[in-house]
């Protein structure tokens, strides 16, 4: 009986401590995310947007050189006709052929206006002009309005080539940015874009081989390609905003995370400040025409596996990955909350009880260098323990 008696009350007692702990803050989850990979038994098949697909494939071998349990392997609808992925890595716009349980941002790209055009980087617009060019309005490089928003620059009077062609989803990025911040000059998408679901870029550097040119690109192309992009003037009051990484980072400070379950989305608030980067007194100011890639875990056998991957695509470390290819990280704001929503039923890690005893450590006096060997056996070097895995 007293056995039973003590056994119950042990059961009490631990019930009452786990009512009583606080739920993990979403920092300390990322934090220990950085420091753990989450293994979850499965196979897997990551399906990814034509952009990413690089990035995908260094998550995949991080995966699966970490957790053996775990088969991660890249879709290829040409070959597994007879099955679906598990994981969507998607572009805007992009829809899953699945039933989601768990999805968040993974990462940024923008919107950038390439220009073929010699000494003309960074040469500034306003809205209003960039409407009329992209509307096929403005037909010289020499035009009035252009040489007066750039005294500086010493225009010629070449034909203006426009790229018609572009991606629904920076029109829509950039549309958005542009008729906010200036309706009048902005009224509607320009009436000179024609968007083309196939995308190919490796035509569009060939068009802008062609001197003259105007495109719309994505940053991470400028990046890649180290192109020629204009500024845009967005207030009269303040400095041209240009289309570097800087600035795409500045207006990811300014992204607002929901979630709802396991599903994280993010907007982009114009009226809070840009936040400055690590060592900075000031943020750049914000090139606003952001476009979010989202990673998506399908339900499920694998879905444990599934959400293992999108907490791993979502490490500080993976993302990095982005930055390599020339996107953008996920807003660190953002992610501390997707870490958290795509981690839920995952194992996380056990953490020391808080009274038990520190490691002391004490200094020994250094002893006397001799020529003479010592008698005890040297010990092997070997490189600092990494912190285990989880498995589930």
């Amino acid at each position: 009986m007293n056995i039973t008696k003590n056994v119950i009350g042990s059961v009490l007692v631990a019930v009452l401590i786990s009512a009583c702990t606080p739920p993990m803050p979403p920092e300390f989850k990322a934090e220990l995310a950085e420091r753990y990979v989450t293994c979850a038994p499965g196979e897997l098949s990551i399906s990814s947007t034509p952009e990413l697909v690089d990035i995908a494939q260094t998550w995949i071998d991080g995966l699966s050189e970490n957790c053996a349990d775990m088969t991660v392997a890249m879709f290829d609808p040409e070959v597994d006709t007879d099955s679906q992925p598990n994981v969507f890595i998607l572009s805007p716009g992009q829809v899953p052929t699945c039933d989601v349980v768990a999805s968040s941002p993974v990462g940024l790209d923008a919107v950038a206006i390439a220009v073929s055009v010699e000494g003309l980087d960074g040469v500034v617009f306003t809205p209003a002009l960039l409407h009329r060019v992209l509307s096929g309005g403005m037909t010289s490089w020499a035009d009035p309005e252009l040489q007066e928003l750039n005294p500086e620059i010493e225009l010629t009077d070449s034909p203006v080539v426009l790229r018609a062609s572009t991606r629904q989803q920076d029109v829509s990025a950039l549309n958005d940015w542009m008729s906010r911040i200036d309706p009048a000059g902005w009224p509607a998408v320009p009436s000179g874009l024609i968007s083309d679901p196939a995308y190919d870029s490796e035509a569009l550097i060939t068009d802008l081989e062609t001197e003259g040119t105007i495109a719309i690109v994505p940053v991470s192309m400028v990046t890649n390609n180290s192109l020629q992009t204009i500024s845009i003037q967005t207030d009269s009051a303040t400095e041209p905003v240009f289309a570097i990484v800087e600035s795409v980072i500045s207006a990811g400070t300014q992204m607002v995370a929901t979630t709802s379950g396991s599903v994280v989305t993010a907007e982009l608030d114009p009226s809070l400040p840009a936040i400055p980067a690590a060592g900075n007194d000031v943020a750049s100011l914000p090139w606003q025409a952001v476009n979010q890639f989202t990673i998506s875990v399908c339900s499920g056998a694998n879905e444990m596996a599934g959400r293992a991957f999108a907490r791993y695509a979502l490490r500080l470390d993976s993302q990095g990955s982005m930055t390599t290819f020339g996107f953008t990280e996920t807003p660190e704001q953002v992610r501390l909350v997707a870490v958290d929503a795509v981690s839920q039923g995952l194992p996380e890690p056990t953490i020391p009880p808080s009274d038990a005893p520190e490691e002391v450590v004490t200094e020994e006096p250094l002893e006397e260098v001799t020529d003479m060997p010592s008698e005890e056996p040297m010990e092997e070097v070997t490189d600092a323990a990494t912190p285990g895995q989880l498995l589930s």
